[in-house]
């Protein structure tokens, strides 16, 4: 079993069933969201989807730097081509590769002038204190959210990752090659349910069960009988 940011093409489903002669089982278990980070210096925090698509192709603020993580096309990468590029290419003048997220929040903290793309995992946990003292150098930019009324730049939050008004949401999939009952399997049920789920939740992801908040009445003493 792997947990990837996207689910299986119709393609890589018919090559895997034709290698393993069943249909492999996938589904979305939470959310999760790309964080756009600026210089803790910098006052450009507001974007437009429209923008990051011109900057990243190279036609506006081509002295910006945009950096990502990864040599190589990782998932953050395949979800800006998807997702904001839409068939477009990279103008790689503009465009910077570094090897991990690490790399990429300790770039945009000691260059001023440079935009990063990470998971909001890497960033938004508020508990994490190597992440909370990553925000005195960084800081998480908004995104111009287009169902909005009242808000219409959005911080990409546990809320605005559930409701979706956050622009820049990807889901997190599995993909089980296992047609028993077994390790993948078994996993599998642990975190598509509320144990699992609270997992996500606790994480700061957006779970896909719902959790409802109830309004409760407590007695302040146990009765006696």
């Amino acid at each position: 079993m792997v947990i990837i940011t996207r689910g299986l093409s119709e393609k890589e489903e018919r090559f895997i069933t034709q290698k393993i002669n069943y249909n492999p089982a996938w589904n979305e278990i939470a959310s999760d969201a790309i964080a756009v980070i600026v210089n803790k210096k910098s006052n450009d925090t507001l974007f437009t989807m429209n923008r990051l698509q011109q900057q990243l192709t190279g036609k506006i603020n081509r002295t910006q730097t945009m950096v990502f993580d990864g040599l190589n096309k990782t998932n953050t990468v395949r979800f800006i081509e998807d997702s904001v590029l839409k068939g477009n290419n990279f103008d790689s003048s503009v465009v910077k590769a570094v090897k991990t997220s690490s790399e990429v929040l300790d770039y945009v903290a000691t260059h001023e002038n440079s935009i990063g793309f990470v998971g909001i995992n890497r960033i938004g946990n508020p508990e994490d204190s190597g992440q909370v003292a990553m925000l005195t150098k960084v800081k998480i930019a908004y995104v111009k959210c287009d169902v909005c009324v009242n808000t219409p730049y959005i911080f990409p939050s546990q809320e605005s990752i559930l409701n979706r008004r956050y622009p820049l949401v990807r889901g997190l999939y599995y993909a089980l090659k296992e047609n028993y009952t077994g390790l993948g399997s078994g996993f599998v049920s642990f975190l598509k349910y509320e144990r699992g789920q609270l997992i996500f939740r606790r994480a700061y992801l957006g779970p896909v069960m719902g959790f409802d908040v109830r309004n409760i009445k407590m007695n302040d003493k146990l009765p006696k009988d």
